[in-house]
């Protein structure tokens, strides 16, 4: 059995009976964890993952633990048909619905080279920012009807002084390293927050990021021996890093995390994100630009 989702000096006041939420990377790790405890909460969920037997084991996992319903969807979301595919498939199963929970994120330690996805964007790029754009524009609607959706980025904090290349994003010109993609993603994820919650800021939405540190994941199984010894000294819980973000899914009154960052794992303090807003606004202008059918 799954272990209980400990939450430390948290107060939770939102019942989410009956209440719909969608995982981007939830069969396994901190998603998995999160929606978990959602599922004991008796929320309905969905998963996206790309692997059928752990999308239907965690189904099975959240219907027992009590969820109303529980289903997976395979998704793709390295690609912009993937994510229009998985944008289809979580409206095909509810066309409004309470929360979106990203946490998809795909790591290889051992990479020394720039990896691309199909659309030829660099890895990172694509699938911890593009796919988390893409996904938050074409369901923000459906968010929105539901009267309170909201929408957790799962993260890390960049260094303060990080600023991206808006004009290699693809690492075309600029040296390529595995650091250097994964931090430029997270920025961009910061930025695509800040902006979100600019432009949705008469919508009844919420959205934030909560940032973890090294977490035991599955994943961590198929890294190199010394990035498994370091985590197995270093890493907590999956529960443990879910604990944040399970707090703004279930409080009730989360208006000052609205384009936030939970950037300290130990402890539930929105911090407001401020970066520069023009470059804010020319990311958000860029992403909407590679969505687009044909581009």
């Amino acid at each position: 059995m799954a272990p209980e989702l400990e939450l430390h000096e948290v107060l939770m006041s939102r019942d989410v009976r009956g209440k719909a939420f969608v995982f981007a990377g939830g069969t396994s790790g901190i998603g998995r964890a999160t929606a978990l405890a959602m599922a004991r909460r008796h929320a309905d969920v969905l998963v996206l993952g790309r692997d059928a037997t752990r999308g239907e084991a965690t189904a099975k996992l959240l219907r027992d633990a009590g969820a109303g319903d529980a289903r997976w969807a395979r998704a793709d979301l390295s690609s912009v048909a993937g994510i229009e595919a998985a944008a289809r498939d979580i409206l095909a199963w509810r066309r409004t619905f309470d929360g979106l929970i990203h946490s998809a994120m795909n790591v290889d330690l051992r990479a020394r080279t720039r990896q691309s996805t199909a659309d030829g964007y660099e890895h990172a790029f694509g699938l911890q920012y593009l796919a988390r754009a893409g996904l938050n524009l074409k369901l923000v609607d459906a968010l929105a009807a539901s009267g309170d959706g909201r929408i957790l980025h799962i993260g890390a904090s960049p260094p303060a002084r990080l600023v991206p290349d808006v004009g290699d994003l693809q690492f075309e010109r600029r040296k390529w390293t595995l650091t250097a993609s994964l931090m430029s993603s997270q920025v961009l994820g910061f930025l695509h927050v800040q902006e979100a919650a600019r432009r949705w800021k008469d919508l009844p939405i919420s959205i934030a990021i909560s940032c973890v540190g090294p977490t035991t994941t599955d994943s961590i199984r198929e890294q190199p021996w010394w990035a498994r010894a370091l985590y197995a000294l270093i890493a907590t819980t999956p529960e443990r890093s879910a604990e944040n973000g399970l707090r703004f899914l279930l409080d009730e009154d989360v208006r000052l995390a609205r384009g936030a960052a939970l950037k300290s794992p130990k402890k539930y303090q929105p911090t407001a994100i401020a970066y520069d807003a023009e470059l804010a606004a020319s990311v958000w202008r860029l992403a909407e630009a590679m969505l687009r059918p044909g581009s």
